[in-house]
C-alpha cells in the first residue's frame, strides 16, 4: 500500500478565514477586489501584463489578482482547491461589468494536476502559496507549471515569511532593536510612536495549521533549479516595515531591517521578511 502524502486540509480555507483573518480582506470587503492590499500593490511592480495574454493565477484566493490582469486586457483564470474561495471570487467577479466578467474564470482545481494544455500561458502568478505546500506536493505544482507555461513565459512568486527572518533576525535583532529605538524616541519625545510586533505574534493560527514549509531564499533558489527555472529572487518587506510617512520612518525601517539594501541578495537571506521571484524556463 503506498504511503499517503501530506497535504493540508482544503476545508480549512473558508469563508470565514478569507474574510477576517486572510491578508486583504479589509480591502477585498470594501472593494469585491477594485482596490490591492499593499502586498499585491508591490507586488504588480514587477512584471507587466498585457492586453491578449493568457494568465494563471495559482492559489488565487478570493480572484484580486484576476481582476487585476482582466482589467489590464488579459484572459485570466484563477485556481484554488478551496470551494470557499472560488464562491468568494466567482461573487466578486458577477460584479463586474461585461467586458471584465468575460476576461475572468475560476476553477475548482489542486495545482499538482491541472487540467490544461502544455504551454497555454503567458504568466503564471502564485502569491503566498508556496508556504502551504509539503515538499512532494511543491515538485508536483513545479512540475505542472513547466508544463502549462509557454517556453518564453514568466513565472512571478510572492512567499512569506522567509523562515529564517522571522525565526533568526526579528526575534534576535529587529524587535530588541525596534524596543531600544521606541523607547527612546518616546522618552525624549513624550510622543507615542509604536512598536513593532512581538515575535511570538508573528504566526496566527491560521498559519500554525497553513504554513507547513516556510521557505529560506536558499530552499527557493533550489526548487527553481531543480525544475529548470531561473531569474531573480528579491524582497521587499512590505510586510513588516513601517508605513513611511515622514523622515522617522525612513530611520526606522533602515536601522531595524535594513531597507531598501535588504530588498537585494545577500542581506535578503536573513533580513528579507518575503521574497518575490521573477523566473523563466532555463534554455
Amino acid at each position: 500500500m503506498s504511503k499517503q502524502k501530506k497535504s493540508v486540509d482544503p476545508s480549512v480555507y473558508t469563508k470565514k478565514y478569507y474574510l477576517s483573518d486572510c491578508t486583504g480582506f479589509e480591502e477585498f470587503k470594501k472593494s469585491y477586489g477594485e482596490e490591492l492590499e499593499p502586498r499585491f500593490k508591490e507586488f504588480i511592480k514587477h512584471f507587466k501584463i498585457t492586453k491578449d495574454m493568457k494568465i494563471l493565477d495559482i492559489g488565487c484566493g478570493r480572484g484580486e489578482m484576476v481582476l487585476y490582469a482582466a482589467k489590464q486586457g488579459a484572459d485570466s483564470i484563477g485556481i484554488d482547491y478551496s470551494i470557499d474561495a472560488i464562491k468568494l471570487a466567482r461573487l466578486a467577479r458577477d460584479k463586474k461589468n461585461k467586458k471584465l466578467r468575460n476576461r475572468m474564470e475560476f476553477y475548482v482545481m489542486n495545482a499538482k494536476q491541472m487540467k490544461f494544455k502544455d504551454f497555454t500561458f503567458d504568466i503564471i502568478i502564485m502569491t503566498d502559496v508556496i508556504e502551504h505546500l509539503y515538499d512532494d506536493e511543491l515538485n508536483a505544482v513545479f512540475s505542472e507549471i513547466y508544463r502549462v507555461l509557454k517556453k518564453n513565459g514568466i513565472l512571478v512568486i510572492h512567499t512569506a515569511p522567509n523562515k529564517l527572518f522571522n525565526e533568526i533576525t526579528y526575534k534576535y535583532y529587529s524587535y530588541p532593536v525596534s524596543t531600544f529605538l521606541v523607547n527612546l524616541w518616546n522618552f525624549i519625545t513624550g510622543k507615542k510612536y509604536p512598536n513593532i510586533a512581538r515575535p511570538e505574534l508573528l504566526k496566527t493560527s491560521s498559519h500554525e495549521i497553513m504554513h507547513v514549509n516556510e521557505p529560506t531564499y536558499f530552499s527557493l533558489r533550489d526548487i527553481f533549479r531543480k525544475h529548470k527555472f531561473k531569474g531573480s529572487i528579491v524582497s521587499s518587506n512590505i510586510t513588516v516595515k513601517k508605513k513611511v510617512l515622514g523622515l522617522k520612518d525612513i530611520i526606522f525601517n533602515f536601522v531595524v531591517f535594513l531597507h531598501p539594501f535588504s530588498k537585494f541578495f545577500p542581506l535578503n537571506i536573513l533580513y528579507g521578511s518575503d521574497f518575490i521571484s521573477v523566473l523563466k524556463i532555463s534554455k
